[in-house]
């Protein structure tokens, strides 16, 4: 968050410096948040797939009985309306004559006809938007709120919104908030605060409904570099031009860049990083807008031949940036803690207690924690199966290679957003085989009878399949996406899911949920005839409980797991 932080900041510097031809409206007293009286009753999601996918209950038709962009009623004759929070800002004159909106859904661009925006609706401030009697169409293919305007290639498009009518129907709520969140694309957004959508250049969508909700959202993209790097500016006096942004892993955008902007005569960074920016687009393709400079945070450091040391890590500068960075494992964090406060929170050594995190530091043999640096290990990776202290102890003391975003993680300055993959890390001096079969940290029991039922470790060291076996075992989740790497190891909604809860599968664990993991469960499809006992959609409360049940035993999801189980008993 110190990225983003740092641009409210350079903003709120520019709006002393442009007052004086920018005068901020001052609609409410002094220390009086201004409140709006009207409330939205549709999210910008939904408003956007009327548009795209049933005009007919969104638009006005002409005399003609032709469908117009102006937003008409609803049903029941209230208008449409939406609230959401500013993401964009003009301060450095790069965003031109209009501004982004966001809700926990979309987001949306409203094109105005005026300048210096920022000084009345700066970043993060919320508003309430009553649409009805404007209207919402699309500018080159971009989706977003104006007034009619000429037609482009035969189709109807959509101006600059007068002020004066922007003001009728806008409405300030609260103050304004620069406490941005971050998430992956595919996770729930937050409906209390604005956002940033930690996107990938190679999965950014390009065609259906997907393409409109990512159209006007608040991106960063990671591991990215300028292809003209410390040769060209951002942009030439009075000229919009097109510079390209590239993926250390494939993938790139054009970065659309005003010569009207403050910072335009300013050299493109050299080196890989972190952009961010708000994702219009034009034609047919994806472009990125800055807000400004700050929303660039670029190093030449980070090369595997040149990676960021620990020290870079601890030093705030380099938040955010990407890449390769080097250490030695010294320990780990302790189970059941969620933010590093003091030693007590660490261990030094081999002794684990969680496999889902390491701690570095600049030498294998230091033991003090505010000189340490978290790396997140991903979840069912090759990196946490190889590379975790409580599995492999004999990592300990060894220099560690990973590629990833300088971040915080568990309470401490760290390494997040790894890959997990072979090619996203090495242990010096450790053989890593990917293909060896993943141990089990449960040893096999049983004998898959009723009276003498298999226990978790049993299935996982299978070797051939079985037909009516006994397993016994804790529900402990479920797979979300028909891929064992989807599991949830929780009652709780998986981001993404479709899913959810659902009553085709759950997972059995050895001991109990709290300590599920890949290493000690097993997945396990159902029955209709017992769907509405160990189903969690239907039957939530069997979370947590000890179970007897029958199946064939068999590989499932790319493990080996129980099929078809049509028997159950609860212990």
């Amino acid at each position: 968050m110190k990225l983003f932080k740092s641009i409210y900041s350079a903003l709120a510097v520019a709006t002393l410096a442009i007052l004086p031809a920018c005068q901020a409206r001052m609609d409410a007293p002094d220390n009086v948040a201004p409140v709006a009286d009207i409330e939205a009753n549709i999210t910008i999601g939904d408003l956007k797939a009327l548009a795209v996918e049933n005009p007919e209950a969104l638009y006005v038709a002409d005399e003609q009985g032709n469908l117009t962009q102006q937003v008409g009623t609803r049903p029941d004759g209230s208008h449409f309306i939406i609230h959401g929070r500013f993401v964009s800002s003009d301060a450095t004159g790069n965003i031109y004559k209009s501004l982004s909106i966001q809700d926990e859904t979309a987001a949306l661009t409203v094109s105005l006809n005026q300048r210096c925006i920022f000084s009345d609706y700066p970043l993060g401030q919320d508003v309430v938007i009553d649409l009805t009697g404007l209207c919402v169409g699309y500018y080159r293919g971009l989706l977003q709120v104006g007034t009619p305007g000429a037609p482009y290639d035969g189709q109807p498009q959509v101006d600059r919104l007068s002020w004066d009518l922007w003001l009728d129907h806008v409405q300030r709520s609260g103050y304004p908030s620069n406490d941005f969140a971050s998430i992956r694309e595919g996770e729930t957004a937050p409906a209390d605060r604005a956002y940033v959508i930690i996107a990938d250049l190679n999965n950014l969508p390009s065609s259906g409904m997907d393409l409109y909700l990512m159209q006007s959202q608040l991106v960063e993209f990671r591991d990215v570099y300028f292809e003209d790097g410390g040769k060209l500016p951002y942009s030439n006096y009075e000229e919009s031009v097109n510079r390209t942004l590239r993926g250390v892993n494939g993938g790139s955008i054009i970065v659309r860049n005003s010569g009207y902007s403050n910072f335009y005569n300013q050299m493109l960074p050299e080196g890989t990083g972190t952009v961010r920016g708000i994702l219009s687009y034009f034609g047919d393709s994806w472009q990125l807008v800055l807000c400004g400079p700050d929303d660039v945070n670029i190093s030449t450091k980070g090369s595997s031949d040149d990676p960021f040391t620990v020290a870079d890590v601890l030093n705030p500068k380099f938040e955010d940036l990407s890449g390769w960075t080097e250490g030695y494992i010294v320990g780990s964090v302790k189970a059941g803690v969620s933010e590093v406060t003091g030693a007590d929170d660490v261990i030094f050594g081999a002794d684990a207690e969680m496999d889902n995190n390491l701690l570095i530091a600049a030498s294998a043999d230091e033991k003090d924690w505010t000189k340490c640096a978290t790396v997140e290990l991903p979840q069912a990776s090759i990196f946490r199966r190889f590379g975790n202290l409580a599995d492999n102890p004999e990592v300990l003391g060894h220099k560690l290679m990973v590629n990833g975003t300088i971040s915080t993680f568990l309470g401490l300055p760290g390494i997040t957003g790894n890959r997990g993959d072979i090619d996203s890390f090495k242990i010096e001096g450790i053989d890593i085989d990917p293909n060896a079969p993943e141990k089990p940290s449960v040893d096999p029991a049983g004998s898959g009878t009723e009276q003498d039922p298999y226990n978790i470790g049993a299935i996982m060291a299978a070797t051939t399949d079985q037909k009516d076996v006994w397993v016994v075992g804790y529900v402990a989740g479920y797979v979300a996406q028909n891929d064992w790497k989807s599991a949830v190891f929780s009652p709780n909604e998986t981001v993404g899911s479709t899913n959810y809860l659902n009553n085709v599968n759950i997972i059995l664990t050895e001991n109990s949920p709290a300590s599920a993991d890949f290493t000690n469960s097993i997945p396990a499809t159902l029955r209709a005839s017992v769907k509405g006992t160990l189903g969690l959609q239907r039957n939530p409360e069997i979370f947590g409980k000890r179970v007897m049940v029958k199946g064939e035993l068999t590989k499932i999801y790319d493990t080996w797991g129980l099929k078809n189980i049509s028997e159950v008993k609860i212990l």
